[in-house]
Parts: structure tokens; C-alpha cells; sequence
């Protein structure tokens, strides 16, 4: 399997293709695993067929933007109250293994093959077909020049 990747401490990047065992559990990358020693956070994603992978201190830097767009109202409870509850604590094993609940797997249509992908701060879960579908889209393309 061929994978791109980097490695900045706090920071997910690169593509990295996987194979889910019989058991829903994913290996991940090995430059992941600095950041994501013994604990992650699986959340479903609102608007896109991927999970999202936060470190402890990643998914409390989201709840806490997530808490205060509530109290502003540029959000609403109900959001909250749907992201909050599709979120899955796991632990990784000696292998660097993480058990992807078989609902989550479910609901983002993940099967066997899938692809990890860094950004910047957190890293998704997608299932390989759905992956390729959006690295072939004719969208705008990378636009550094909006964030450089």
C-alpha cells in the first residue's frame, strides 16, 4: 500500500491506504501514533461519508468552539446534541490498532478498504471508493493562495 506523509507535532497530514480486519479494527499510520498514543476520539462527519479522528486535546478544542457557536446561536443544541452523541472514545492496542464501532462503520458506509487521510487537525476515516470519488472531483482544485 502506498502512503504520503509528514509528520509536525499536532498536526495530521498526508494519505495512507488501509485495510480494516475482520474485527473493524484500523491500524493507524505510524506518524499518527505520536499524537494519538492511547486514546482517540471517532466522531461522525455532518456533511461528508468520513469519520473524524481527534486527539484528546483536538476534540476538546472542537467542543469548546462547538459550546460557544451554541451560546452565540450560530449553531443549533440539536447539532450539538447529534455530533456530541456519534462520538466514540477508543483506545489504541500495542499494535496501534483502534476497534471502529460497528454503528460508525455503519453509518459512513466504511467496509474493508479504506484511506486515513491528515488535516492539519484531526484525520479522517474514508472508505476507499467514496475517497477516490472526491480526489477525482472537478472542483476548484488547491488553492493555496486562500490560506498562504
Amino acid at each position: 500500500m502506498s502512503a504520503q506523509q509528514g509528520w509536525i507535532a499536532g498536526v495530521f497530514t498526508g494519505e495512507h491506504e488501509r485495510l480494516l480486519d475482520e474485527k473493524g479494527r484500523l491500524v493507524l499510520p505510524p506518524l499518527f501514533r505520536r499524537d494519538l498514543q492511547d486514546t482517540v476520539f471517532l466522531a461522525r462527519s455532518g456533511s461528508d461519508p468520513c469519520l473524524l479522528l481527534y486527539s484528546p486535546d483536538g476534540i476538546n478544542e472542537v467542543a469548546n468552539r462547538l459550546k460557544e457557536r451554541v451560546r452565540n446561536g450560530e449553531v443549533s443544541p440539536n447539532e450539538q446534541r447529534r455530533w456530541s452523541a456519534s462520538i466514540s472514545e477508543v483506545r489504541t492496542d500495542a499494535q496501534g490498532r483502534i476497534a471502529i464501532p460497528p454503528k460508525l462503520r455503519q453509518q459512513v458506509g466504511l467496509d474493508r478498504e479504506v484511506v486515513v487521510i491528515g488535516v492539519v487537525d484531526r484525520a479522517e476515516v474514508w472508505g476507499a471508493d467514496a475517497w477516490a470519488a472526491v480526489e477525482s472531483s472537478t472542483d476548484e482544485g488547491i488553492s493555496e493562495g486562500l490560506w498562504l
